[in-house]
């Protein structure tokens, strides 16, 4: 790989976690009082939204709707592009209480998938999933070590989720309704704590570290060192990665202990995300 770098991208932000592709250029971001920032493809950000929680992980829609994990509200939220409404999409519907949304993909079929971490070290997390017809419903409580940060391989064989009290990278197979195979370990992350990840076009999974704000590259085996700062200052306890850009070859990355979205400089290239049209 040649060199990789990385820089701010966007700034004056809210103690950012969520960070996630919209349209071609343009990134979204939540803030820890419940702002939803977009991000021009320059890092010229606004304030488009205020959900009055505490914004989490991000996924999109093929209508350009933004599903927000708001741990401040205990609910996945739907903010509508063209509506400027924010709805509450979990609250008084799903199987069971939602408790700390942390992180939501899409699969093909228009299936979301949200993490709910719940309590450090008591593995309790519990996988959610919000089908179509927007029943929500308990997918799985085997992957409960602080369930985290989610991701679909290019191929759309497995869900992979981060476990970071674990702390490990595990993965379910992906079944055509829906449902959940059984965990197994893909990748352990010692004395560290993983987030967020993403995968490249390629099927290498990029791993960012809360601790020790580092990002990893995972590729046929071995786990290698992408990017990392000792002192925390242009990468600051980052969680969400998310490639964006023509052709997805930028990189951005959440910065939870900064006030920051940095980009990280190299010559990955992201795998396309699922951008399911949905009808409710």
């Amino acid at each position: 790989m040649s060199d990789v770098s990385v820089s701010v991208f966007a700034g004056g932000l809210d103690h950012p976690e969520g960070v996630a592709a919209w349209g071609d250029n343009s990134l979204v971001a939540g803030g820890e009082a419940g702002q939803i920032y977009l991000i021009d493809a320059k890092g010229d950000s606004r304030q488009i939204a205020d959900t009055g929680g505490y914004c989490l992980g991000i996924a999109v829609d093929g209508e350009g709707s933004l599903y927000v994990c708001d741990m401040g509200r205990h609910a996945v939220l739907r903010y509508s592009r063209e509506g400027d409404v924010v709805e509450d999409l979990t609250t008084g519907i799903s199987e069971e209480q939602v408790r700390v949304p942390n992180y939501p993909v899409f699969d093909a079929s228009g299936r979301l998938y949200f993490s709910d971490s719940r309590d450090w070290g008591d593995n309790n997390g519990v996988l959610f999933v919000r089908h179509p017809d927007s029943r929500v419903e308990v997918a799985s409580r085997e992957v409960n070590g602080y369930t985290n940060g989610l991701a679909i391989d290019p191929q759309q064989d497995y869900l992979y989720v981060v476990e970071s009290s674990v702390p490990a990278i595990t993965r379910c197979v992906l079944h055509p309704d829906g449902a959940l195979g059984p965990r197994e370990i893909y990748v352990s992350m010692e004395r560290q704590v993983p987030d967020g990840i993403a995968f490249t076009h390629d099927g290498a999974l990029l791993i960012a570290c809360y601790r020790p704000d580092a990002v990893y590259l995972f590729r046929d085996g071995t786990l290698e060192l992408l990017v990392n700062d000792e002192k925390g200052l242009s990468i600051s306890a980052p969680t969400n990665i998310a490639f964006f850009g023509e052709r997805l070859t930028r990189l951005a990355y959440a910065n939870l202990a900064g006030n920051f979205v940095g980009e990280i400089h190299s010559d990955l290239v992201g795998a396309p995300l699922n951008y399911p049209v949905m009808s409710k």
